[in-house]
């Protein structure tokens, strides 16, 4: 008795003993007798159990996704309106060739740097990147430049010069799509994967079913012009269900959760989610660009037939001919051309189904084989560039497009935006923790899933400024939206620091890949 008291005061050598202020985070875990935030091995392939009571957890994720599944019937049960059409415009441009370059090379220059300013900045506040970029365009943009001094917004951005950077901003949003499918990695799944792919799927179907029923009542003001209400309805369920990845691996890296199994967790669902983002998107597309139920189904099944096409014909054959020229590699200019060729073909080829440009840049990510001497180092390198010039542009245009005075003047838009929020936060967060809850984490780290889940970012930036240039939302909608994506990316690390779950000093110095939690190696918490 009085050893056991001795070891139980003393410890190992080097640790100090228990104390009334231990971090419960290193509390035992009663189910499998370790650290319950790390597991046993939390960095080979995921096979530790990422949720130890998984048959609970699954049966919960899948009465929730049918009782999702149910209320989205219950919605469209009465049947839907048509689509009106959208009314183009355009500007007209009277500058000399010679003066449009260089107003252009100096709109994307003060663009990419006042957004590159506005990224370090929030990264010295604790927040991703994207938030700087984003409120350096709001700033830019008619919510605060163009409301206090709109003839400085035109000489710094004229009218005839957004057409072309909306170009430039496209052509970055399509190289991220396809970094976004080459990260992505369906091994990391590991033995659970039926138990992760319910949970992944009852965190995306309940906020999806949530946020549809909240959208009704808001028709008539946040519905855009070429949208029936079916189209509208299943996209503001779309951009609810979202969880950022490339986001959340950066509040996961940034917080010192690499590694481990509420991390680990968190990026594998979150990529899931990703997935079954962009195909609830193509079938949202399909609808408002279809205009009759034959023709919804006919993009569908094209989409699903240029999908087994090239997971079953072009990747087999671009993986045949990276093995055969595995030793010598092709000239970096010949790897950069194939890149960028496949990337805007499939692009035009999904655009052409109906079903947007943004899909086929997913997927050219997908079938492109990863690590081939072949292409050595193109796909990274083209990732960076993007990433370091061309994407913080798309982030300041998506701020130059948002108004909040459109909100402010439109009661109903505001309200609308303030119930979408709180429903896309509680439909997010109460689902992923409950979810988690029932497959066994401890209590604050279900919360913490559900926090880290709830991150939209970049993902939804995206998926909104395709639904506004599809005309599926209004502008004032698309502004609320824009502000909800950014509250509940914001509201990330603050939630992570109050639950004691933020541990920055863990943190590695460089961005964690998707692949990174199937990397063998040390917990960074320890």
């Amino acid at each position: 008795m009085g050893a056991e008291s001795s070891r139980e005061k003393t410890g190992p050598p080097g640790r100090t003993g228990p104390s009334e202020n231990a971090d419960p985070l290193r509390e035992t875990d009663p189910l499998k007798g370790t650290d319950p935030l790390k597991g046993t091995d939390p960095l080979r392939e995921t096979e530790q159990r990422l949720l130890p009571a998984p048959a609970r957890g699954l049966i919960l994720a899948l009465v929730l996704t049918g009782a999702a599944a149910a209320l989205t019937l219950v919605v469209f049960s009465g049947g839907m309106d048509g689509s009106q059409q959208v009314a183009a415009h355009a500007g007209s441009n009277q500058a000399t060739p010679a003066e449009f370059a260089l107003r252009l090379f100096v709109a994307v220059g003060l663009i990419s740097g006042l957004a590159s300013l506005g990224g370090m900045l929030a990264r010295r506040l604790g927040q991703p990147t994207v938030v700087g970029q984003m409120v350096a365009g709001l700033l830019l943009g008619p919510s605060a430049l163009g409301a206090l001094a709109p003839g400085a917004m035109e000489l710094i951005i004229p009218a005839w010069v957004a057409p072309d950077l909306n170009l430039i901003a496209q052509a970055s949003l399509a190289i991220f799509m396809f970094t976004v499918g080459m990260e992505f990695d369906p091994q990391v799944l590991g033995r659970q994967r039926s138990v992760i792919g319910a949970a992944s799927l009852a965190m995306m179907a309940v906020p999806f079913a949530l946020g549809a029923v909240a959208a009704i009542p808001f028709t008539a003001t946040m519905a855009g012009p070429s949208a029936g209400t079916t189209a509208y309805v299943l996209f503001i369920g779309t951009a609810l269900s979202v969880t950022a990845f490339p986001v959340l691996a950066r509040i996961v890296q940034e917080s010192g959760l690499s590694g481990t199994r509420l991390g680990s967790l968190a990026m594998v669902c979150a990529g899931v989610a990703d997935v079954l983002a962009w195909c609830a998107l193509a079938v949202v597309l399909a609808i408002t660009q279809a205009r009759s139920p034959a023709g919804v189904m006919t993009a569908v099944a094209l989409t699903a037939g240029l999908v087994l096409v090239l997971l079953l014909v072009l990747r087999p054959a671009l993986r045949a001919l990276a093995a055969r020229h595995g030793r010598t590699g092709l000239p970096m200019p010949a790897g950069l051309a194939i890149v960028l060729g496949l990337i805007f073909a499939l692009a035009a080829a999904t655009d052409a189904i109906g079903v947007h440009a943004i899909f086929g840049a997913f997927l050219a990510g997908i079938v492109l084989p990863r690590g081939t001497a072949a292409l050595g180092t193109v796909p990274e390198r083209l990732g960076t560039l993007n990433r370091a010039m061309l994407l913080p542009v798309f982030f300041a245009s998506i701020g130059l497009q948002t108004d909040i005075r459109l909100a402010l003047g439109h009661p109903s838009v505001l309200i609308g935006g303030v119930v979408l929020l709180v429903v896309a936060v509680l439909g997010k967060l109460g689902t992923a923790s409950v979810v988690a809850l029932a497959g066994g984490m401890p209590g604050r780290l279900a919360l913490g899933l559900g926090v880290l889940m709830n991150a939209r970012g970049v993902t939804e930036i995206v998926v909104l400024s395709t639904g506004l240039s599809a005309g599926v939302i209004s502008d004032g909608a698309f502004s609320m939206l824009v502000v909800m994506a950014l509250v509940t990316t914001v509201m990330a690390v603050p939630a992570l620091r109050a639950l004691k779950l933020f541990h920055p000093a863990g943190a590695a110095s460089g961005p964690t890949p998707h692949h990174a939690i199937t990397t063998s190696g040390k917990d960074r918490l320890s």
